[in-house]
């Protein structure tokens, strides 16, 4: 299937850049630039893992896909969640290979599964203390992973992270409570076990992703109250702490971190910021003071999500819009948004990954879809 790319009249009104040009009211001619990426990608292949389950989450190594699915009943009693084994060999034609069924459900919207070497770590609840889980799964043949090892986490698990020998899970506790960290020895898989733990500091920050580079741990914290990006000193994983933090003014959603640069996704519908929708980026060269440098407007209906960094490209999730949104970040002072990939309709994607030339991406719905993008890149 070629990719139409659309051009939001929206995004015009509310002054989407264009190469650099700010435009008001403009036409769908002048919304992306020549030969960018946005006019070249195309969708070439998808899988339906289950017509009955969402898709939640995922990650990728190698020739395969890791995906978190549920049945959307959470709370309800009757929730249930299962992980799919995709192998993405050929890109035209994803397969699935396995379906695992697992120990609770699955919160919308969070990054809950992560791959690494021949086990699949992924965090689950059902709202009872006793069952908050960080799962770790074999996944050296594909076709049968098994069950390896577990361990209590807090209320709710909605981030995960996998570096070394350690884990790294962000926890929603309550409106009230104070949002937490928590550092999982996996070094032996079969019993993983907390080494250290610490909070966000302000009671009621919802955190939403994570990413670990080096020795520091970035976070995402969105609320109605209080909307916060935050980094977290990891280098003595028994004595995490909250190293530094930035007011984001409205919620962040998903983030991506390359060399210096951190790539985060704002979107808002609390007035008087209806249909507030950024990409911002900020300099962490020094954690300890890191600082906003760019932000590129993207279309009013856009409601992004997640973001993937590939080069001098990121790649947001529009939500409504069931389409990806194609941003240059060649210069991370004043980014530019190429254009839009149209998905399949209703596709709603929610989390994207990035491999070389393809971009992968999973819907939050129904039925929900794995879609391969070709970028056209080496």
């Amino acid at each position: 299937m070629r990719v139409t790319i659309r051009a939001s009249l929206a995004a015009c009104k509310v002054g989407l850049l264009c190469g650099t040009l700010l435009l008001a009211g403009c036409g769908a001619s002048s919304s992306f630039h020549a030969g960018s990426t946005a006019n070249t990608a195309s969708v070439v292949g998808s899988v339906v893992p289950s017509s009955s389950y969402e898709l939640d989450a995922f990650d990728i190594q190698g020739n395969y896909a890791y995906i978190l699915g549920d049945n959307g009943n959470q709370g309800s009693g009757s929730s249930a969640a299962q992980f799919y084994v995709v192998d993405i060999t050929h890109p035209a034609s994803p397969t699935v290979v396995s379906t695992t069924s697992i120990t609770g459900f699955i919160n919308y919207r969070q990054s809950g599964i992560r791959v690494q070497g021949q086990y699949v770590y992924l965090v689950s609840s059902t709202g009872t203390a006793s069952t908050n889980l960080l799962q770790i799964y074999d996944v050296s043949n594909p076709s049968a992973p098994a069950f390896v090892g577990s361990v209590q986490v807090p209320l709710y698990g909605f981030g995960l992270w996998v570096s070394g020998e350690y884990a790294y899970v962000i926890s929603y506790v309550g409106v009230n409570s104070l949002s937490t960290l928590v550092v999982v020895d996996i070094s032996n898989p079969a019993s993983p076990t907390i080494v250290g733990s610490t909070n966000t500091g302000t009671p009621g920050v919802n955190v939403a992703d994570i990413k670990v580079v080096g020795n520091y741990a970035y976070v995402a914290g969105q609320s109605n109250g209080q909307s916060e990006i935050l980094v977290f000193d990891i280098s003595n994983p028994a004595s995490p702490y909250l190293l530094s933090s930035l007011p984001a003014g409205h919620s962040p959603q998903g983030l991506d971190v390359e060399g210096n640069f951190w790539y985060q996704t704002i979107y808002d519908v609390i007035p008087p910021y209806n249909d507030y929708t950024t990409l911002n980026i900020y300099n962490i060269s020094n954690p300890s003071t890191f600082y906003q440098v760019g932000t590129a407007t993207l279309s009013a209906t856009c409601h992004p999500q997640d973001v993937t960094v590939e080069g001098t490209t990121a790649y947001v999730a529009c939500y409504t819009d069931s389409s990806v949104a194609v941003v240059d970040v060649s210069n991370p002072t004043s980014p530019s948004v190429d254009g839009y990939i149209s998905l399949p309709a209703t596709s709603y994607p929610i989390f994207l990954e990035s491999k070389g030339r393809y971009v992968y991406s999973i819907s939050n719905t129904t039925g929900g879809m794995l879609s391969v993008i070709d970028t056209g890149g080496a």
